[in-house]
């Protein structure tokens, strides 16, 4: 009976320690992926309007790109003429999103 409850402890241990191995692995992977995610990227285009009220869409190499606007920003794009050229800073979010930082006409 002794040696069942040594062998099951001893074996919740050992299994309890893998568990943590593991996790702390899986979260310094996922802070790499946040740090190459947040490289802001920096293109001109035309401004193509706005797509509902926290996203835009601007035309950059020939391809109609959405971006997601934050309050802080959304004064600023209702007043962009749609056709206007504008140049984006922009980061790529977790989700694969686009978020808008930074928006300036030319």
């Amino acid at each position: 009976m002794k040696k069942l409850i040594v062998l099951t402890l001893s074996m919740l241990l050992l299994l309890s320690a893998c568990g943590t191995s593991g996790q702390s692995e899986d979260k310094s992977s996922s802070d790499n992926k946040n740090a190459a995610s947040e490289e802001t990227i920096t293109k001109e285009g035309s401004f193509a309007g706005l797509a509902d009220s926290h996203t835009i869409a601007v035309n950059i190499d020939g391809k109609e790109t959405t971006l997601q606007v934050g309050e802080d920003l959304q004064d600023k794009v209702n007043s962009i003429e749609e056709g206007k050229k504008v140049e984006v800073q922009y980061t790529k979010g977790e989700n694969g999103v686009l978020e808008l930082k930074s928006i300036e006409t030319k």
